[in-house]
């Protein structure tokens, strides 16, 4: 009599998915580097009890090793998303590619602030609070249009530099939304090379 081993595909089925997930990310993330406005990115990290901005060039090259893929519930789409991974040993990797990092507060203090804001009718949320301390931080101005795509600029801009800010567990893009700025990219791109021959 054969025994139906229950542990063996579970495992088998979980490493599949795995790798499935693993492809899908890579996917949007080679898009993403191809269309997005800047490739310097500013990565909130908690660091012995401190909230610290991590400024990473090349993101390009550290999204892989700091983020994972996930499908969201059906009733935020059923779309596959990319994320900031919030473990510890992210954030050490984080500082590994750092070009500057940044002490901005203790994690207790940022918690303070979110919580004193929202009931002062802040509508944002901690990623906001985030991005907003980090301009004040390093003397940047924010990005008037707070709904402008990664394509057309940075969060924020720094001495002329623009920077992407992410807060940690925030998600760095979909896939319809990378999608549809690929496609741009790539009618963008055609019509060009139209027009060069025209």
């Amino acid at each position: 009599m054969l025994l139906y081993n229950h542990r063996r595909e579970r495992k088998e089925r979980n490493t599949k998915m795995r790798n499935s997930n693993e492809e899908i990310k890579m996917t949007i993330l080679e898009r993403l580097a191809k269309v997005e406005y800047t490739n310097t990115y500013a990565f909130a990290i908690r660091d012995e009890k401190m909230v610290k901005a991590v400024i990473v060039e090349n993101a390009d090259e550290v999204l892989p090793l700091v983020t994972y893929c996930e499908r969201n519930s059906a009733s935020h789409g059923s779309v596959w998303g990319v994320r900031m991974n919030n473990k510890m040993e992210v954030f050490a990797i984080l500082k590994e590619y750092a070009r500057e990092i940044i002490p901005m507060c203790s994690v207790k203090e940022f918690e303070r602030l979110y919580t004193e804001q929202r009931e002062n009718g802040y509508k944002g949320n901690r990623g906001n609070l985030f991005e907003d301390m980090f301009a004040q931080y390093t003397n940047g101005a924010q990005n008037e249009n707070k709904s402008a795509k990664c394509t057309e600029c940075g969060d924020v801009v720094v001495n002329g530099e623009h920077i992407q800010v992410k807060f940690w567990n925030a998600t760095i893009t979909t896939e319809p939304q990378v999608n549809r700025f690929y496609t741009e990219y790539l009618l963008d791109k055609h019509v060009k090379e139209c027009l060069k021959d025209w």
